[in-house]
């Protein structure tokens, strides 16, 4: 796969709390959230955990789905050890894709409100939902889409890594040659719209493509960490 990636402290934050991957079909993104640093350790720890996840390819639904429980339990039980750590969680989206004939399986899991998006015949289509208060009213129809970017709610999640009991969603979805696929956290769909976001994803090589919606996101204020996978089918 042709994958670019870009990550940005943004114009507001003091450190970067999301961490990355993208190497040999396995894509990560998670924002990490927690003080004293704590968001920081949270979502390294997620991408490392889940990076040397021995995948086997047989269920690969169930072994992303356990490879994120795995790295779940893991930054529990760090919180729990150390006080410092106390309360630290992070988001998780992550897509492990699968050569096929014509274009590849992509088996997406998610934890948060990062966001899985695919690109596909000129169309972008959201994978993922965001499992955060307004995510919730936006699905039952308590609240419109437009509400729910200025609810003040809108950073709130449902659930994360780390903390409490987590439902891991997880989606397989087939993707032709030349689609495009993207991973992102909420530093980027906070400011950008779904059109915005398409118009660049539609226009530039990957990587070209993650450095615009970057810089695009930080013009618009940066007000969060931003960072950016995007990857194209062979």
């Amino acid at each position: 796969m042709n994958v670019g990636a870009e990550t940005s402290i943004g114009r507001v934050r003091d450190t970067n709390e999301d961490a990355f991957w993208a190497d040999k079909g396995l894509l990560v993104v998670c924002d990490g959230m927690g003080g004293h640093q704590a968001g920081e350790v949270a979502s390294a720890m997620a991408v490392n955990s889940i990076r040397s996840y021995p995948f086997q390819f047989q269920d690969s639904a169930a072994e992303v789905r356990e490879a994120i429980l795995k790295a779940h339990a893991e930054i529990a039980k760090a919180a729990s050890q150390d006080p410092a750590m106390h309360g630290m969680g992070t988001t998780v989206t992550m897509a492990l894709c699968i050569d096929a004939p014509d274009g590849a399986e992509v088996v997406v899991g998610h934890v948060g409100d990062s966001r899985c998006y695919a690109y596909v015949n000129g169309e972008l289509c959201r994978i993922t939902n965001d499992h955060s208060v307004v995510g919730e009213l936006t699905r039952q129809g308590t609240i419109s889409p437009e509400e729910a970017v200025l609810h003040p709610q809108r950073h709130v999640l449902s659930q994360a890594l780390g903390i409490g009991e987590v439902e891991v969603e997880v989606h397989r979805v087939f993707l032709p040659s030349g689609a495009r696929i993207l991973l992102c956290s909420d530093g980027l769909t906070d400011v950008l719209s779904d059109a915005e976001i398409k118009q660049q994803i539609a226009k530039a090589v990957p990587q070209e493509a993650a450095k615009n919606l970057v810089a695009l996101a930080n013009a618009h204020g940066g007000r969060d960490n931003i960072t950016v996978i995007v990857a194209q089918v062979p």
